[in-house]
This record gives structure tokens, sequence and C-alpha cells, in this order.
């Protein structure tokens, strides 16, 4: 049998089995390209909800920041968390991105990236299956705009540590310098073709494994608490923070708790972007890691709450509301980096180990006298440290098979010594983001400092930020009048002056 087709094409066929498999395969190809770009399509989608659950962490921080500063500082740290957002999107655009993902092709440059600035490579490749309609690569941007919401997190955790005594001009360039470079090559390391990434050939893997950090304890939340906590350390604590006399602690003023609480919640909401999003697509067996991964979360979120606050009651004699949403945060950041590759029993033990963590560490700055007003190190830093340590010990083979793809363990499973080798991969990667991040958080705050650009005078910070910086204070408080009885029935209770 010979059939002619519309493109010129004549093709013999045998018989009508051999007639019928290459239809068949015509109808099987076509399915599958039109799966293909679902996928594609769906991938996308899953990125944007993703990317706005993470930024919206951005309110989450603010109300978190402003609950727990004076009220004659309210526009500052406000004014702070929103162009943070806007430098950390145009840094990172013109120049992070760039350094985080660029492509330096082979060899592969394993440091930093050299390519990709202004993501100018993103439409490098726009074909998806046969769609040639697609006129440029809507993943990609997807994917950037997901990216830069993980860049604007790094550096707003800082502000909430600094809070009350910080030149504004002296933050924003602290901002820029983190979100430009400081964190994309972090980035690179980890999380696309650098010397610690998991996710290039296995040849070139720290140890043949590389470092297990799905969503970022160390690549995000290292880098944003260590540069918070050596921050706090140069600009050194608030006015009468702790007293000249004995050193001891004094409890300072703070506008809202229910601000404080009410971030933490949107905080919570938004890590369920924060790392189900890091599978980066819902295709095959990465929407069921996204299902595990919101569980583990949740498990250890709320192990490290429940511990933070059973410690406060413990050791300080109430049950502290601060305690528990620092100590919910806390569990949140333990789990982030092993949150793809760990049972939830085992996300239940690192919620707490996180929660007694952040317990001890905020207790050792009081005693060091570092005033970091919202403990953003002893979150970020200390339990971040923490998760990605815990990654290299209690991921599962079975786990890393279906999140990573490969065949890798933590240290209490035996996978044929692989284990060891991938607690020394994660243990190196905590090791060289401290240093990196400590080198370049000691060289901007020490410059700024000897600049005397660092930390505002005293009588700005007696005045408060708001009327000295921002034009007045943030809210308008008037006594209300007294009428005749108002006054009767004060007189009454005593109560005039």
């Amino acid at each position: 049998m010979s059939l002619d087709f519309a493109d010129g094409q004549n093709k013999v066929f045998e018989n009508y089995s051999s007639f019928e498999g290459y239809v068949k395969e015509i109808v099987s190809n076509a399915t599958t390209n039109e799966s293909a770009i679902t996928n594609y399509s769906l991938d996308i989608v899953w990125l944007i909800i993703c990317a706005c659950l993470v930024f919206f962490m951005q309110a989450g921080f603010a109300l978190v920041e402003v609950g727990s500063v004076s009220m004659k500082n309210t526009k500052n740290i406000l004014t702070k968390n929103l162009l943070d957002a806007c430098i950390g999107c145009v840094s990172f655009w013109l120049l992070g991105y760039g350094f985080a993902f660029g492509d330096s092709g082979k060899p592969i440059n394993k440091f930093i990236g050299t390519n990709g600035f202004a993501v100018s490579t993103l439409n490098d490749d726009i074909t998806v299956g046969e769609d040639s309609e697609r006129l440029y690569q809507g993943n990609g941007y997807a994917f950037f705009i997901f990216q830069f919401a993980f860049a604007a997190t790094a550096a707003t955790i800082v502000s909430g540590a600094v809070a009350e005594r910080c030149q504004i001009v002296a933050y924003f360039v602290y901002s820029l310098c983190l979100t430009a470079f400081v964190y994309p090559v972090v980035v690179h390391w980890g999380w696309s073709t650098g010397w610690a990434s998991a996710f290039i050939d296995e040849e070139d893997r720290l140890f043949g494994v590389g470092a297990i950090d799905f969503a970022g304890s160390s690549v995000v939340h290292m880098v944003g608490g260590l540069t918070a906590l050596i921050g706090a350390i140069f600009l050194g604590p608030r006015r009468g923070r702790f007293n000249a006399v004995d050193g001891k602690p004094a409890k300072m003023p703070h506008q809202s708790t229910t601000f404080q609480t009410v971030g933490v919640l949107i905080l919570w909401f938004g890590w369920y972007g924060f790392n189900c999003g890091s599978t980066l697509t819902v295709a095959g067996q990465y929407a069921d890691v996204a299902g595990k991964v919101a569980a583990t979360t949740s498990i250890a979120a709320t192990a490290a709450g429940l511990t933070s606050t059973i410690m406060g009651r413990i050791v300080e004699g109430y049950i502290i509301i601060d305690r528990t949403n620092n100590g919910l945060l806390a569990g949140l950041v333990s789990i982030t980096a092993g949150c793809s590759v760990v049972d939830v029993e085992v996300a239940f033990l690192i919620g707490i180990i996180g929660g007694l963590i952040y317990y001890g560490a905020s207790h050792l700055l009081v005693k060091l006298k570092i005033d970091d007003v919202v403990d953003a190190s002893p979150v970020h830093f200390f339990c971040g440290a923490w998760g990605t340590i815990a990654a290299g010990i209690f991921a599962s083979p079975s786990n890393v098979e279906m999140a990573y793809g490969t065949g890798s363990c933590g240290l209490v499973y035996s996978c044929n010594g692989l284990g060891r080798k991938q607690f020394g991969a994660n243990l190196i990667f905590v090791i060289a983001v401290t240093c990196w991040t400590a080198f370049f958080a000691v060289a901007i705050f020490g410059s700024l400092k000897l600049l005397k650009v660092l930390r505002v005078d005293l009588n700005t910070e007696r005045l408060g930020l708001d009327k000295v910086e921002h034009g007045g204070a943030a809210y308008e408080i008037t006594a209300p009048a007294r009428t005749m009885s108002d006054l009767l029935v004060m007189v009454r209770l005593g109560r005039t002056r």
C-alpha cells in the first residue's frame, strides 16, 4: 500500500498493520507534544503563583518589624521594606540574575555566572515541543520573578535586626550589595552550576553528590541572617537597650504584638510558596514532592513553635507570644533545606531542635550584648545552618531520588558511603556560605562605619527617625476633648492632674 501525503512525501506500507502502527506513532507524538506544551504552561502558572506567595512574605516581614519597633520609627522601617523590594528587583535584574544563573558553557564556571545579565538570555531557546508560535520564553520570565522574590527575602531579613538606629542610606548600600552580588554568588554555588550544586553532572558535584539545600536554609536564610548579625554588631545596641551600670538588658518599647503575630502568620502562609515552589514544576513526580514538602514544612514549624513556647514557660516563667512567633519561624527555616528529602516524623524532630537552637541563640546574643531587634540572626542564621546540616544527616534515599533524581542519602543511612559524603558536602557548604557572607558583611558595614554613615546620631535616635528623616510621625495622635461630665467623673475617681 502506497500513500501520497500533503507535504509531497510518499510512504509505502507492506500491509495494514504497518500503516496502523504509523498512524499510532503520529497520534502518540502529537499527544506527547500537546502534553509537553500543557506541562510547560502549567509550570509557568505554578511559578507565578509561588512567586506571589513568596513576595507576599514582604508584607509579613513589614508587619513583624513595624510591630517590634517604637511608634516613632514606623515610617522608617516601612520605607526600608518597600525600597528593599525596589532595589532588590532592579539590582537582581541587572546583575544578580546573571551572577546567579549565568551559563558559562564548557568548562562551566563553578564560582560565578558570567552572562545573562538583565535577563538577556531568556529568549535563547523559545521552542517547546513543536509549538513554533511562542515568541518568547514565559517560563524563564516566571523563573526570574520567583528568584527575585527569594533575593528580596534575603535582603529584608536584615532590616529588622538593625532597626531604629541605622541610617537609611547605609541600609540601601548593603541592600544593593547583597542582592546584586553577595547573595547571587551563593545561589550560583548551590542552585545553578556552582561547585556545591546537586544539579550538575555527577562527576562535577562536590564529593559526587553536591549539597542538598532544596529551598534555601543556607542560600537565603544564612546569608540574610549572618548579614543581620554582623550589621547589629557594627551598629551597636539601641540607646537604653542595656543598662549602662550593670549591663542588664532593658525591655524596649514596641508598638504592636498584633502586628507581629499577623506578620508571622503571613510569613508562614508565604512559606508554602517558598518551599513547595522550589520544585519549579508540577510535572510528573514533582507534584507529589510538592505535596510532601507542604506536610514537612507544617510539621517542623509547629514543632518548633511549641518547643520555643515551652522553653519560655520553663525558663522565663511565662507563655511569651514573641517566643512562639519566632519559634514558628525557626522551624520553617530549619526545614527549608531538607523539606523534600526527609519524612514527616523527621521533620518533627528537626523542628524541635530548631526551636531549641533559636531559644539558645537568642539568649546568647543578649548575653553578648548584641541588639538584634527581631531576633533575625537566631532564627535565620543559626537555624539556617542547622537546617542544612540536618538535611545532610536525615535525607532518605527514596526522598532524594524523588526530589533530585539522584542516588544519595544522609548520614544516618549507609548508601555505600554516600551518607558520609552527603553530610560532608552539606557541612562544607555551610562553612563556605558563612565565610563568604561574613567577609563581605564585615567589609560593607566596616566601610560604612569608617565613613561615619552607618548609625544615626543620638538626637535622631531619641526623637525618632520618622521625624528627622521622613518629615513627621506616622500617627497623628491628639488627646480627646474633655466634657464637663468627663471631668466630674475623673474628679470622683481621683484621676485629674
